[in-house]
């Protein structure tokens, strides 16, 4: 389940964006890599995860930091919408590392 959580998460949050957006290049990007993540699922590749894991890890820690400039800049507070988007990057942030160390070999395959 640690393994298929955190790509089922990506999953949907790409396919809501692609939702969301009507723009053909942003689909066909979010439906790139929505079947490389999906894909990963069914592979369970050790480099694809991590790559994956850590481009996602990166596009979260970029949220976070236009989150914290709105709100410094007294553009947005907590008691607004911004909460629910500071929960999913906290959520997002911790799939990202799910993703990365998912699929790393238990002790007694090592040998």
């Amino acid at each position: 389940m640690k393994q298929v959580l955190p790509s089922v998460f990506f999953a949907v949050c790409l396919a809501l964006c692609m939702g969301t957006e009507k723009g053909l290049a942003f689909n066909l990007l979010c439906a790139g890599i929505g079947l490389l993540v999906l894909g990963n699922v069914f592979l369970q590749n050790k480099i694809i995860s991590r790559s994956l894991g850590i481009v996602f890890l990166l596009a979260l820690l970029y949220l976070t930091l236009a989150l914290f400039d709105d709100i410094v800049d007294g553009e947005a507070t907590l008691a607004g919408g911004y909460w629910v988007m500071l929960v999913l990057i906290v959520v997002g942030l911790v799939m990202s590392v799910l993703l990365i160390i998912g699929y790393q070999r238990k002790p007694s395959e090592q040998n």
